[in-house]
């Protein structure tokens, strides 16, 4: 592997770069770089008067959904016609001939 050339930089460069690097690796709080102490400031919508009094109008107005039993919604269709075995096996023959065949070759030299 070759190696890279040292580059020698200058000492505004040097400091750009590191002060980009520190910005990058310190932890923002949501995008709000200017502030990081008012992460608070961003469960107050939650404390809301009013946006409490309007979940609680739509919480009041939403029917409850009941939800189905796992075993209900689990189990699989009754079938309409019972199949035999004869039928079955013919069946699986036809697929066979018509789908699974595998090319003989008869001249393998090119």
């Amino acid at each position: 592997m070759a190696r890279t050339k040292d580059v020698v930089l200058a000492p505004e460069q040097k400091e750009l770069m590191e002060k980009e690097y520190l910005d990058f690796v310190k932890p923002s709080t949501y995008g709000n770089k200017d502030n990081p102490s008012s992460c608070n400031s961003l469960y107050d919508d939650v404390e809301n008067p009013e946006l409490r009094a309007i979940v609680e109008k739509v919480a009041a107005t939403t029917p409850y959904r009941e939800e189905t039993s796992p075993n209900e919604a689990q189990s699989p269709p009754n079938p309409l016609k019972r199949i035999s075995g004869k039928q079955r096996k013919a069946t699986l023959e036809e697929y066979q001939q018509t789908f699974l065949q595998v090319p003989r070759i008869d001249d393998r030299k090119p």
